[in-house]
């Protein structure tokens, strides 16, 4: 999503054009009332000296490169005469930190939170039948996909620091000593930590130091972006799921599902370490190797408590959060159970330290690769059950007719983030064998090369990652092509417009703006080519298990695919393999250089932040530890600051660009009764048309624009041609009218970008195209901003605020 604009630069405002001189709108006097033009900005907002305008100097002509400068008027800092202006800055949520860049490698786990949020049926609370079920399982499935997340990014640690270092380098005792000496403490048979339980533990610090920092991270951020729960209720409409009460309050459900998260993935690590002592243990018995009797006792009674913990753990990620008792009991009963698997935990370790003569580690370690098949199984089972989900919603509970995709775009971004998270644990245990053994990634076995063997499921993932990237370069140039067939079918209409020759350059520029403008609406498609390459690994696995190859161990990519063949075929997985296992590295160093280049370098840090802008509007419902969405906090902060002003008797304008325009609807429909109506709403560049109500239909669309409507004094949404993220918002004039006819929020009509075709009086330049950036200097904007005001000020002049007791208002902020 693009960006706001840059005002680091010269101070003052960096219009292309001269900005208008602020003034009342041509039919009209400026009210007299208190006014207030809240601003909200979008992805990757700048400092709030910036986004104020409080520059002592105003630029009045020129451009960013080059531009003519006065000192600052008081009417330079107001859009409406007499309207003062609040900005709301929230981007350091997501990107004022600059550790947070490293929230990248979380990116598998947003994505399957986003999946719960786009669903395609609509949300009720009295579901039945089909409708019912198909719900339930929909929710249920993104979930578990999200508890599997979480368990693979512990078998992925696991496999490196338990079976690579820990058990198949001492297996293989001088070998790994003279490839890797700094290892010896753990390979050599004279060293006392040589023992394979000794070893285990050691290499099992790696995966619980993983949990450990999850764990802590979201009990952090949690914290962090709590608010103090003391507001006045909204007024909640079946239209407007959003305008539940407590809809940004989910403190207590993530808090009962990070424990079982916790939980699950505590339980992964004390069973890798209890299969291998307890295989030894009942293979001692069953061939009647002299060990301490009945020690194979504990171990199963261990194994049996542990799977009893871990399942119940991973079922209560079932439990819907909707009623607060079902909440509260659900976090007790998952504190409980990650405190019953803290202390198994514990009791695996003691039991696994036990001395046993003659245990010594071989091949690879046992249970791990067992646990990842099974794993790797078990999502391809749960996006197929959500793939028929979504189907069933579509078909017998469909929102609106604008969703996107069939209703499958919730299915689509889990299974991405699903891949993306395998590829993620691929890349990262491929690349520590690569480099544990010194053999290259695309190079054979060799006499200087330590065998190492990583899990055949992870070849799988790498050949997918190869398919992916062909596919996305596919995409590439089909959005190329696409682009260039738009910009000449736009050449016509801008020369229409403009009045120029369809021939001349700028009419080529203009055009192929706004050809670019229209690129969102093959979204879907590119998405649904980007899933192919998941779906031939999901139909790959599901005939491995239908052939009984799953469970003796699937094999190698190249044979699994090749199915017997040989030469040609063979060669040329097994190189599509090696430049997957490369691209995952790359990508891997990719992530490593932005997270740490973010440190310094604070436009990198607001890029990545971007990405988090789009992704975290969600609260965390299905995946606890995914990065915090900032609307919880965002969202009261601002519905705690609009009502106080409203109540004082203010004319608010909430002004919203991009993604700030969703947080804006997002606090009118937070907003109290007493509030309704007196609020007006100004959005520039928004989405919520164009990708809220498509991919996310359940929770926007146009029920609830009606709905939205209806609660502010007046609503206008600003758009351009060239602008590939906002677009016009349309709405059924009755929101309980779920088939009635579609209208669209005025204008109706785009604003001109380019303002001009030449350069205006004054200028030597032409004005540049703006696309997504700068609706606030648009000579439109301030006329809109205007009609709003006093659109709101009728309203207040109709019906005077009603003053509320003293003792009855909730806390309100400065």
């Amino acid at each position: 999503m693009a960006t706001m604009p840059d005002h680091s630069a010269p101070p003052g405002p960096r219009a292309p054009f001269p900005a208008p001189a602020p003034g009342p709108a041509p039919d009209g006097p400026a009210p007299d009332a208190d006014r207030v033009e809240l601003r909200v900005h979008g992805v990757s907002g700048g400092r709030p000296t910036e986004l104020l305008d409080v520059e002592p100097a105003v630029r009045v002509g020129g451009d960013r490169m080059a531009g003519f400068f006065r000192w600052r008027r008081e009417p330079d800092t107001e859009t409406v005469p007499g309207m003062r202006r609040e900005i709301f800055a929230w981007g350091n949520l997501t990107s004022g930190n600059a550790s947070r860049a490293f929230w990248l490698l979380l990116l598998p786990f947003m994505l399957v939170n986003m999946a719960y949020w786009m669903r395609p049926g609509r949300v009720d609370r009295g579901p039945r039948g089909l409708r019912r079920v198909a719900d339930n399982l929909y929710g249920a499935s993104v979930r578990l996909l999200a508890l599997s997340l979480t368990v693979l990014i512990v078998l992925a640690a696991a496999g490196i620091g338990m079976d690579l270092v820990a058990w198949q380098c001492p297996a293989q005792a001088e070998e790994c000593v003279q490839a890797r000496p700094w290892l010896a403490f753990l390979a050599s048979p004279a060293s006392p930590l040589s023992d394979p339980g000794t070893a285990l533990l050691i290499g099992a610090v790696l995966p619980a130091l993983v949990v450990v920092v999850l764990w802590r991270l979201s009990r952090r951020t949690a914290a962090d972006y709590e608010v103090a729960d003391g507001r006045v209720p909204p007024e909640p409409t079946d239209a407007a799921p959003l305008s539940r009460s407590g809809f940004w309050n989910n403190s207590e459900t993530m808090a009962r599902l990070r424990s079982a998260h916790i939980a699950v993935a505590m339980g992964t690590v004390a069973a890798l370490l209890l299969v291998p002592a307890l295989r030894y243990d009942l293979d001692a018995h069953a061939l009647g190797v002299p060990v301490l009797p009945g020690s194979w006792v504990p171990g199963v009674a261990l194994a049996v408590l542990l799977a009893a913990v871990v399942a119940v753990a991973a079922v209560s990620v079932l439990v819907p959060g909707v009623d607060p008792r079902w909440n509260a009991r659900a976090d007790l009963v998952c504190r409980v159970l990650r405190d019953l698997t803290s202390g198994l935990t514990a009791v695996v370790v003691l039991y696994t330290l036990w001395p046993r003569p003659g245990w010594a580690a071989e091949g690879r370690l046992p249970g791990a690769t067992e646990m990842l098949n099974t794993l790797f199984t078990v999502q391809g089972v749960l996006v197929f059950v959500l793939v028929g989900a979504a189907v069933a919603l579509q078909t017998a509970d469909r929102a609106h007719g604008l969703t996107a995709m069939r209703g499958q775009a919730g299915p689509a971004t889990a299974a991405l983030g699903v891949l993306l998270g395998g590829a993620f644990s691929a890349a990262l245990v491929f690349q520590g064998s690569v480099w544990l053994s010194g053999c290259g990634a695309l190079a054979t076995e060799g006499t200087d090369c330590l065998p190492l063997a990583p899990p055949e499921i992870y070849s799988w993932l790498q050949l997918t990652i190869a398919l992916e990237a062909v596919v996305v370069l596919m995409a590439a140039v089909f959005l190329w092509v696409r682009l260039r067939v738009g910009e000449r079918a736009q050449a016509p209409r801008v020369a229409e417009h403009y009045g120029r020759s369809e021939d001349a350059p700028r009419t080529r520029d203009i055009a192929s703006a706004w050809a670019g403008g229209r690129l969102t609406e093959v979204l879907p498609g590119v998405l649904l080519a980007l899933l192919l390459p998941v779906l031939a690994l999901v139909g790959l696995a599901l005939r491995s298990v239908l052939t009984g190859g799953m469970e003796a161990g699937p094999a190698p990519a190249a044979s699994a695919v090749a199915d017997g063949l040989q030469g040609v075929a063979q060669e040329t997985i097994s190189t599509m393999t090696g430049v997957g296992s490369l691209i995952g590295a790359g990508a891997l160093v990719a992530l490593v250089w932005i997270g740490r280049s973010a440190y310094s370098d604070r436009p990198t840090r607001q890029a990545v932040g971007a990405l988090w802008d789009v992704g975290t509007f969600w609260p965390r419902v299905a995946h606890p530890l995914a990065p915090p969405s900032y609307a919880e906090r965002a969202v009261p902060q601002l519905t705690v600051r609009v009502s106080h002003l409203a109540r004082d008797g203010t004319n608010v304008v909430l002004s919203g660009h991009s993604q700030g325009s969703v947080l804006a609807a997002a606090t009118v429909w937070q907003l109290p009764r007493d509030c309704l109506g007196r609020v007006g709403l100004l959005t520039h560049g928004s989405p919520l048309d164009r990708l809220y109500a498509r991919y996310f239909p359940a929770y926007f669309g146009p029920r609830s624009f009606a709905d939205l409507q209806n609660r502010v004094s007046g609503w206008r949404n600003l758009w351009r041609r060239s602008d590939a993220i906002g677009g016009p918002v349309r709405l059924h004039t009755d929101p309980d009218d779920r088939g009635g006819a579609l209208t669209v929020v005025e204008p109706g009509e785009p604003l001109t970008d380019p303002v001009s075709y030449g350069a205006p009086p004054g200028e030597a330049r032409r004005p540049e195209i703006l696309g997504h950036s700068s609706y606030t200097e648009d000579p439109g904007y301030a006329e809109a901003l205007w009609r709003v005001s006093v659109e709101g000020t009728e309203v207040t002049e109709r019906e005077a605020p009603v003053a509320s007791r003293a003792e009855e208002r909730p806390p309100q902020g400065p």
